[in-house]
């Protein structure tokens, strides 16, 4: 299988962790969902989603085993997964689990993929940050969430963020810079660009910002992977492509 996967490489080292942001290259799915689109709420061909899914699930080495999933809404709720056996959790934008055995997955075209480790206590967490969640502050809840509800000091925590717009294309309007300013200040301001008159964003880098303000050391947090509008042999991207397109996932769990 032609699978585009990319992997945190200091996360090799972590025995019984699987992880993965998986590109758009391979699977079945046809026309504007062409190669491995993976979400079954987009328009696609239910069975070519499914086979999309069997194929990365035995390509990654979890063929026997889901990968949980959720109805993502641009929010801030965030679900703990028990039930390693179901497809979707439901209504959220953030999943956590601290199960072996138990995968999460977070599907973008655009939106930033982060995959939260914390190895000691065998921790596996996903969050789906667009401007919406950004805007929330979602990535420092789940730091947040991840203290109180598992005991995980901040310091400890591995965090990536995957492939997503770059600020070379994601133009926005003052609908979006004005409330971000309002909300975080300075650090919103490192994020913003403004060329030709025009204002861009950096989601990567304001979420960086934020789980480093939440108490993650610069050294837990890589990114990986290039603009998805500027790739379009290897992600979907929303904001290039428009409705209808497909959707790569990123995911994450312990073997045991």
């Amino acid at each position: 299988m032609d699978l585009l996967w990319l992997e945190v490489p200091g996360w090799k080292a972590h025995e019984h962790l699987l992880h993965g942001f998986l590109g758009r290259r391979g699977g079945e799915s046809t026309g504007p969902f062409s190669g491995l689109n993976l979400s079954y709420h987009v328009g696609d061909d239910p069975e070519a989603v499914k086979n999309n899914i069997c194929n990365v699930k035995r390509a990654v080495g979890v063929h026997d085993l889901s990968i949980v999933t959720m109805r993502q809404v641009h929010g801030d709720s965030i679900i703990d997964v028990r039930d390693g056996a179901m497809k979707e959790a439901g209504q959220a934008d953030g999943l956590a689990t601290d199960r072996p055995g138990v995968f999460l997955g977070v599907l973008t075209a655009d939106c930033v993929p982060i995959l939260f480790c914390a190895p000691e206590k065998k921790l596996a967490a996903v969050v789906h940050a667009g401007w919406r969640g950004t805007l929330l502050g979602l990535a420092p809840k789940m730091v947040n969430h991840l203290q109180k509800r598992y005991g995980v000091e901040p310091a400890s925590l591995e965090v990536a963020l995957g492939p997503a717009i770059g600020q070379c294309c994601y133009e926005i309007g003052s609908e979006v810079a004005e409330p971000m300013l309002k909300q975080w200040g300075a650090r919103a301001h490192a994020a913003l660009a403004r060329r030709e008159s025009k204002t861009f964003l950096d989601l990567k880098r304001l979420n960086v910002s934020l789980l480093e303000q939440a108490g993650i050391p610069e050294r837990n947090i890589t990114q990986l992977g290039r603009c998805t509008a500027c790739a379009p042999e290897e992600f979907f991207s929303y904001r290039r492509d428009g409705a209808p397109t497909g959707r790569q996932m990123s995911f994450i769990g312990w073997l045991g």
